[in-house]
């Protein structure tokens, strides 16, 4: 699918301005369009976002909307909450596993 020059720009900025605050968790961000009925029009922009955060698992968001801005924009609000998410929980105190301690049973 071709992108004019400006729909580069634009994602450019938004992907900068939406996962720049996590930019520390962030090892890479890919983002795939794709255009799924061709020249036939309808809700068929696709995007599909792939976010590779160090020490969790991969985020991986998809939105097909009439547009590619649209797309692009759901995905990218949808990735944030989800690394957002993510984030929180790497920074609460992690829970402790419980240790159930059984009395020693000695025979002699």
């Amino acid at each position: 699918m071709a992108l004019s020059r400006e729909d580069r720009d634009y994602i450019r900025r938004r992907i900068d301005t939406r996962v720049e605050r996590f930019a520390s968790s962030v090892e890479r961000v890919s983002f795939r369009l794709e255009d799924v009925n061709g020249p036939r029009g309808g809700v068929d922009k696709v995007c599909r976002a792939k976010v590779t955060l160090s020490g969790h698992a991969s985020v991986v968001v998809e939105r097909r909307e009439q547009s590619v801005r649209a797309a692009v924009d759901g995905a990218l609000k949808a990735t944030e909450q989800a690394v957002r998410k993510i984030a929180r929980r790497g920074i609460a105190a992690p829970r402790r596993a419980r240790v159930r301690r059984t009395p020693s049973r000695r025979t002699r």
